[in-house]
Parts: structure tokens; sequence; C-alpha cells
């Protein structure tokens, strides 16, 4: 049968299609321009800190050049005043040395004022080979070294771990280093600085400087930068599926509703059709005039219109439960009796069937504090849910037990089942399991969400096991005292 409604839950598909590969589309594009705006950032952070490492080791090489320029000048005066004072004493030796030479008879005094010699050309070696160019680990304290890299460092606000060491390219390893186990790093990923660059006559020595944490360190630097883009980000992809999720919710609940006036339509029908037939029926004057059967027409009206009343006040309940209106009037009621009551109605609907309906009061209190009304109907719907949708022969079981504080109802039946996918929204509104092209199933989806409603406002909860073509087992769970 052709639905009018067909036509634009197509038009409806299409469009959140098309919106979602545009929203995508859009999202995808924010999300790149963030990544490249991010790694831009870093970029520009990582060469800033190159930056900053050159000017602080820069210094620290400065400021060596510099302590060992002093300390050569000291040395030079000390030497120089020691030089001044050498030459005039051996001005008084090589006197003393003639006069001992011209005096000198033997043998004896010749090889005493060799021994001078000697003694004074050692004297003479020793001062000169001070001046001479020293090996660079003798040059360098590792202890200034370090005090000088960390100062410099953290004066330029760098206070992270790093590693060093000096490296003379004539000996062609590391003469001093504060390297454990980041050696290997050090000379692969090091930077390196030539040490004292103003000397061009000797090889030359280098500082390599590592820093093990430096990408921690600069993405700490960025957090606050990296957190707002994060932050955007997510806002961007919460938003979309937000409304991705709502557009599908809309579609799904315009679909519901136009089942729902298609059933609600069908279901008015029904009863409409036969007030109207029984009224044209009444009309006739022959039969008027025949009692019995006009008694049977308005005993008819009678009760297709208090289905229709029954059909409007299930819509009703269901709009004030929604509107969160519903008050309870809560009084001692027995539940056993209030199932063999429905039990005793809908037999009948059953055993047409050619089913059975069983009871099995385990619990020994049955009395809780219900709204009478309500409760009633939750246990008609569960067990003629149960009937409609056990199609062959229905088998249908109640149980009770008590648990601690209240009462549990099992309703188990052997219809044709739920599956996974469905089983988490059987209990929405005008939500109804779907029976393929079988309609012979009445209803408004309105049933089981009313009873999840019902009980969960009298303090209870509803659980429903469920595999298809093996039947339904519902449990309800009702404390004694209602709050």
């Amino acid at each position: 049968m052709w639905n009018g409604s067909s036509i634009p839950i197509k038009m409806n598909r299409k469009y959140i299609i098309l919106v979602s590969i545009l929203i995508s589309t859009s999202l995808m594009g924010l999300v790149g321009i963030q990544f490249y705006w991010v790694r831009n950032t870093v970029s520009v952070e990582k060469a800033e800190f190159e930056r900053t490492i050159n000017d602080a080791i820069s210094t620290v090489i400065y400021k060596l050049e510099k302590l060992e320029t002093y300390t050569q000048m000291e040395r030079t005066m000390r030497a120089q005043n020691q030089v001044t004072e050498f030459l005039s004493t051996l001005d008084s030796i090589n006197e003393a040395y003639i006069d001992e030479g011209v005096t000198m008879k033997n043998l004896a005094n010749l090889e005493k004022f060799i021994r001078k010699s000697y003694l004074a050309k050692e004297i003479l070696d020793g001062f000169f080979s001070d001046t001479l160019r020293k090996s660079i680990e003798k040059r360098i304290s590792a202890g200034s070294l370090d005090s000088l890299i960390r100062y410099e460092l953290k004066k330029k606000g760098i206070q992270t771990f790093y590693e060093y060491g000096v490296y003379s390219s004539l000996k062609n390893k590391f003469v001093l280093e504060r390297a454990t186990k980041f050696r290997n790093e050090l000379l692969k990923s090091g930077y390196v600085y030539v040490l004292f660059p103003n000397e061009i006559a000797s090889p030359p020595d280098y500082l390599i400087i590592y820093f093990p944490y430096e990408n921690r360190f600069l993405f700490r630097q960025m957090s606050g930068v990296l957190l707002i883009s994060l932050f955007l980000i997510a806002i961007t992809v919460v938003t979309f599926t937000w409304t991705i999720s709502i557009i599908i919710r809309q579609k799904k609940l315009s679909e519901m509703k136009n089942d729902f006036i298609n059933n609600m339509t069908h279901e008015f029908k029904t009863p409409i059709s036969t007030i109207s037939l029984a009224c044209e029926a009444l009309s006739d004057k022959d039969i008027m005039k025949t009692g019995e059967l006009q008694g049977e027409y308005i005993k008819m009206i009678r009760e297709e219109n208090q289905r229709l009343g029954l059909i409007a006040e299930k819509i009703l309940q269901t709009a004030i439960l929604d509107k969160g209106m519903l008050k309870l009037k809560a009084e001692p009621a027995d539940i056993h009796k209030i199932i063999q009551d429905v039990v005793n109605n809908i037999a009948i609907q059953v055993q047409i069937k050619d089913g059975q309906i069983s009871t099995k009061f385990n619990a020994k209190n049955a009395i809780c504090q219900v709204d009478l009304m309500h409760m009633t109907n939750v246990i008609y719907n569960m067990l003629d849910n149960a009937n409609k949708y056990s199609p062959v022969k229905p088998d249908i079981k109640i149980t009770t037990d008590n648990y601690p504080e209240g009462l549990k109802i099992t309703i188990e039946d052997n219809g044709i089942g739920i599956s996974r996918e469905n089983i988490r929204k059987i209990f929405d509104s005008l939500y109804r399991v779907h029976t393929g092209n079988v309609h012979d199933v009445k209803g408004f989806g309105l049933g089981l969400s009313y009873v999840k409603a019902i009980v969960e406002k009298h303090g209870g909860k509803i659980t429903v096991d469920s595999e298809l073509k093996k039947g339904s087992t519902f449990r309800i769970y009702i404390p004694f005292s209602t709050a």
C-alpha cells in the first residue's frame, strides 16, 4: 500500500546525508587548519629555542675565553716579575761562574760549574714551558663550565635537563663530559660549538650540548596554545556529533510520529465505523421494531464508545507523563489480587488463540503502596503485549517473589522475542518493534514507555531479557513503600 509519508522520509534521508557531508568537510577543514597552525607554532618555538641556546652557549664560550685571558695575563705578569728576578740572579751566577772559571784549577771544580749550568737551564726550561699551549682538559674546569652553562640557560629561561661534553679533535674522543645514558644522542643530535674559536693555529676543540627532553620542554612552553587548540577542536567535534544525532533523532521521531498517526487513525477508524453502521441500522424502521436487535446495536455502540475513551485516555496519560505532571494516589494494595483480576479479564483473548496463562505466587508478602489504577494498567499492558506478540498458542507465565525491600513480578512468554538492537529502544515513547510486512499487531508504541514511567514513579525498576524467536522475560521490581 502506498504511503504518502515515504517521499518526505526519503528526502529527509538525502538531506541528512548532504548536511553530514557539508559539516564533515567543514570540520575536517577546521581541524586541518588547527593542526597546520599548531605545527607552524611548534616550528617557530623550536627555532626560538635553538636561537636562545646559541646565544646562551656563545656567552659561555666568550666567558671561557675571557677567563683564560685574565688568567694568562696574571700568569704573564707574575712570570715577568720572576724573569726580572731570575735575570738579576743569573747575572750574579754568571759573574761567579766566570770568576770560578778563571780560578778553576782541577776537574772537580769544572764538574761543579757544569752542574750549576744545568740547574739554571732547567729553571729556564720550566718557566718557558708554562707559556706553551696546554691541552683542552687542563684549560677548562668541569665545575666552572657546568656552572656557566647552567647560569646562562637559566638566565634565558631554559630550565630543562641537559648533557654536555668537550670533544678533542686531536685525540678524537671526549676529554670532559657530563653524559651518561645519552652519550650516543649527544654525538648524533647535540648542538655543536667551537671552543676558543679565535685560535686558528691548533686543531679545534668542541663543546657539544644535548637536551634529552627538548620536545617535552617545548610542549610545556606551548601548553596554553595547545590546550586552547584542542579545546576548540573538541567543541567542534562534539557540536558536529550532537547536531547529526539531533537530525537523526528528529528523523526517527518523525517516522515514529507518522507510524503513530497511522496506527491511531486505524484504531479510531474501526470503532467509528462500527458506531456509524450501528447508527444507520438503528435508523432503519424495520430494525427499530425489533427490540432484541435494537439492544444489540446499542450495546455495540456503548462498547465501541468505551473503546474510543480508553484509547483517548491512554494518549492523554502518556502526554501527562511526558510533561512530568503525573501524581500517584498510593494506597496499600494486594499485587496478587491485581494480577489475578487482569488475568481473568485477558484470559479469554489468550484462549481464543489456543493459548494459556498461568500464575505462580511465591511472594509471601504482596502488599505494596501503589496507585491501584496505574498498577492495574501496568499489568494489563504487560500481559496484552505478551499475548499480542505470541502469534501461535501463547504460553504466558506470571511469577512473583519477595526480595528484601519489595516484590518482583516476572512475566514470561513464548512470543517472537526482541533483537538486541531493539531491546534498548522498546521503552522509548512511540517506538514499536518492526514485524516486517506483518501488520496484525496493533498499538501506538505507548504501552512499554507508560509501564516504565509508572514503575519508576513508584520507585521500582523494569528489566527485560529476550532473544528472537525464543520469547521474552520481563521483570518488574516494586518496593513495598513508595517514596
